[in-house]
């Protein structure tokens, strides 16, 4: 009997576990938040942003997957995109601040600190065939100090895609 209460336990955390989705789909536009939550898990990041609620959702090994999900005033869910996008990197500028980078692609899960605290890189792998990944540079003022690609090679390359 223990056995079987420790067995039906055991797998209720993992069908729970399980439950959060991947990615987005077209069923969850018009769900409140909380249905949304119990689909995606947590968000990471949310704030408001002209009046509309942008909840975002890092997603894959590395990150390589950024969702950002809208919300109308009744938290119920207007739309989403992808963002890890060529056309959002290339929007990347120096002078921006971290803020607004982290507003139009996210925050990423790949960062370094420079060496004699000259700031920091963030890494963002993407879904893409030639193994390239976006990496800006940050002053320690949080301000872009450069910005582009990089082609990543040997196993670092697996992810992408995935």
């Amino acid at each position: 009997m223990k056995r079987l209460f420790i067995l039906t336990a055991i797998l209720t955390i993992v069908v729970t576990a399980g439950c959060a989705s991947y990615s987005p789909n077209k069923n969850i536009v018009g769900q409140d938040r909380a249905a949304l939550v119990v689909n995606m898990g947590q968000p990471e990041t949310e704030y408001v942003l002209d009046g509309m609620q942008v909840l975002h959702f890092t997603r894959g090994p590395a990150g390589s997957h950024t969702y950002f999900v809208y919300l109308d005033d009744n938290d119920r869910v207007l739309g989403w995109e992808q963002v890890l996008t060529e056309d959002r990197f290339n929007s990347i500028q120096p002078g921006m601040k971290k803020d607004q980078v982290i507003q139009i692609i996210g925050s990423t899960k790949i960062t370094n600190g420079l060496a004699r605290n000259r700031g920091s890189v963030w890494h963002y792998r993407y879904e893409n065939y030639q193994c390239k990944s976006f990496v800006i540079e940050f002053t320690p003022e949080n301000i872009v100090r450069s910005s582009g690609y990089r082609i990543r090679g040997g196993r670092n390359c697996k992810y992408v895609g995935s």
